[in-house]
């Protein structure tokens, strides 16, 4: 039990053992190696494979080299090796299949996301487009490369590369039209069909006047001052007037056939070399007309183009419009003021004769001028009787219990109830129909041939709003259904732009109200009136003549009163003037101008406007706040 710790021990080489899986980093046994039963302090007999009967190592030489083998790993990062021949844990993303799902799953995706932006690209509004940080970023990458709404050309493919929106030359951020079609439409024109090239729209307008007709004054019309060579500054007694009957005996109102020696005084300005007189022209709230503006050039030759218009008015945004409808070719502008019951009434009643098969619309033309000046007699005394009662009543404030003031104003009161009790407006009726129709069906009834015109055949007037910040201070379209805000891409000399970029032909752009535009049929007459506010007038396709007059010949236009539906304009036929009725009409004074494509007259507030269309035209124009300079004249008128 106490023997020495090696007696009776040996070692003996037994058959070599099988290799091992693995191996130690820093040391490997011998395959040959045979350990016999160990018991305390015994040794352990290891051959190192290289002797032939093998050497004997002990415990405290294993434990020196393990030290040893220690001092070596202190400061080295041993590498870990590998089992060789061993199960490896397989990686789930390295397995080619989940691979494959997952390159699968990333191609439906994009090609979803592609088509979804196809065909929804477009059709959000500007509000929209700001809450949407893809496109905010993507508005900021256009206005940095100045690329346009489609930098590629249509198609799958080139939409599937995503090519780079076609921004519209000069469009604003929040007006005007965002929409695809529209877009697209531009896109076309601009770089394939009429790329920008000023020299020829310059040119293509002058051939347009010149196809036209170029118009002169008439001998009994010369001006001491060259219309097409104005004085830098307003001569004294601009613009020159003639007496209106001699005006309209040299063209009758009634036929639209072009006369080329008119009584015009307007100064006629080139928007390349004279804008600074008509700049000091502007500036003393005088009328003139410019010419060969690029900007609405450029318009005016899209706009002459027929399958360009058609697109654009048809198209995508297929509307319903506003359309007038007359039985001849007088449009009076009216507010209906009739009770409510009486106008249900009315409308019932014409409802019920197109059931029945009439062809009957609710227009009945501008009226009786006979009926007319009764009922602005009628009208001017109670607006009298209204104005003394006013009067009586300001002079009761500043004396207090004077009883013949007292008694001044009850009867005034009761000779004011009297002249109620007759209606002057009980016989009237709307001069003209409101409808809402496709450009196209208007354009059916209004391109027709000479035989089916006249003064006494029905005439149609089509109209188009675009809304821009009127109303509700946002371009949503919201001041007319169906309304058309690319007008304010298609006409930039009309954008609301502030400081240094607004156009010349706006005064006060916050004042703006929207782009109106009226589509007028051969021989469409607009009844003389006089407006509230300046007025820039631009035609983009066909003629139109328009006889003005100064604010001081008020008194002679013979002006249905206020409280008229139709108050502010003309109670005289200027076709046929009723001077037994109207005696003052034959001393008003006018002038005339013919405006052709290309050309935008300015009209300051208050100044008189009498409008014949001379063939099938497009007019638009915008306004833009007023003065206060005429309002004497307007006001002495009984307005």
């Amino acid at each position: 039990s106490s023997r020495p710790p090696n007696q009776n021990r040996s070692c003996k080489t037994e058959a070599p053992l099988a290799q091992p899986p693995y191996h130690h980093s820093s040391y490997t046994m011998a395959s040959t190696a045979t350990m016999q039963h160990r018991r305390p302090y015994s040794t352990i007999a290891v051959t190192d494979g290289s002797a032939e009967n093998g050497s004997v190592i002990s415990r405290e030489q294993r434990r020196l080299e393990r030290r040893e083998a220690k001092k070596l790993r202190e400061g080295k990062k041993l590498k870990r090796v590998k089992r060789k021949g061993g199960r490896e844990k397989a990686s789930t993303l390295s397995d080619p299949y989940v691979q494959l799902a997952f390159f699968a799953f990333g191609l439906f995706a994009l090609v979803g996301y592609t088509i979804f932006r196809m065909m929804h690209r477009g059709e959000g509004t500007a509000s929209t487009d700001s809450r949407d940080p893809f496109k905010a970023f993507e508005k900021k990458l256009q206005a940095k490369s100045g690329l346009s709404e489609s930098k590629v050309k249509p198609g799958f493919l080139n939409k599937l590369r995503g090519g780079m929106k076609y921004v519209i030359p000069e469009s604003m951020a929040k007006v005007g039209c965002k929409q695809d079609w529209y877009t697209e439409l531009r896109r076309e024109y601009d770089t394939d069909i009429l790329p920008k090239d000023d020299e020829r729209t310059l040119k293509w307008v002058d051939e347009e006047r010149k196809r036209h007709g170029i118009y002169k004054q008439a001998p009994k019309a010369q001006t001491p001052y060259d219309i097409n060579n104005c004085p830098e500054y307003p001569p004294e007694g601009y613009p020159m007037q003639w007496p209106v009957l001699e005006v309209l005996d040299n063209w009758s109102p009634d036929d639209p056939t072009p006369h080329h020696e008119i009584y015009q005084g307007w100064c006629i300005f080139d928007y390349r070399t004279e804008m600074e007189k008509a700049n000091n022209y502007r500036e003393a709230e005088l009328p003139f007309i410019v010419r060969n503006d690029p900007a609405v050039a450029r318009a005016a030759e899209r706009w002459s183009r027929p399958e360009f218009m058609e697109r654009l008015l048809m198209g995508d945004e297929d509307q319903m419009r506003r359309t007038e409808y007359s039985p001849n070719n007088h449009f009076m502008y009216w507010v209906d003021k009739r009770p409510r019951d009486q106008r249900r009434a009315a409308q019932k009643e014409i409802q019920r004769r197109k059931r029945a098969g009439e062809k009957v619309h609710n227009g009945f033309g501008r009226g009786d001028q006979v009926a007319m000046a009764e009922a602005m007699r009628h009208q001017d005394k109670i607006n009298e009787l209204k104005d003394l009662l006013e009067d009586a009543k300001e002079y009761l404030e500043d004396h207090s219990g004077d009883e013949d003031a007292e008694e001044e104003i009850r009867q005034i009161k009761k000779e004011l109830n009297e002249e109620k009790q007759v209606d002057p407006n009980e016989h009237w009726q709307p001069p003209t129909e409101n409808l809402r129709m496709t450009y196209l069906e208007w354009l059916e009834h209004a391109n027709v041939t000479d035989d089916k015109l006249g003064p006494e055949n029905p005439h149609w007037y089509f109209r188009l709003i675009g809304c821009g910040n009127m109303g509700s201070g946002t371009a949503d379209g919201s001041c007319d259904k169906g309304s058309s805000e690319w007008l304010f891409d298609e006409l930039t000399h009309f954008q609301p732009r502030e400081g240094d970029e607004r156009p010349f032909y706006l005064i006060n752009p916050q004042k703006q109200q929207g782009i109106h535009c009226r589509f007028g049929m051969k021989g469409v007459i607009a009844e003389n009136h006089f407006d509230l506010s300046r007025n820039a007038i631009t035609l983009l396709y066909g003629q139109r003549r328009y006889i003005l007059a100064h604010p001081n010949q008020c008194n002679n236009m013979n002006l249905l009163p206020r409280g008229h539906p139709s108050a502010r304009h003309s109670a005289v036929d200027w076709s046929d003037p009723d001077l037994e009725d109207f005696p003052t009409f034959a001393d008003a004074h006018v002038n005339e101008v013919v405006m052709q494509p290309g050309d935008v007259m300015y009209l300051p507030t208050n100044w008189f406007h009498y409008i014949i269309s001379l063939e099938l035209n497009f007019q638009c124009n915008t306004r833009s706040g007023g003065e206060k300079l005429y309002r004497k004249e307007i006001n002495d008128c009984g307005f």
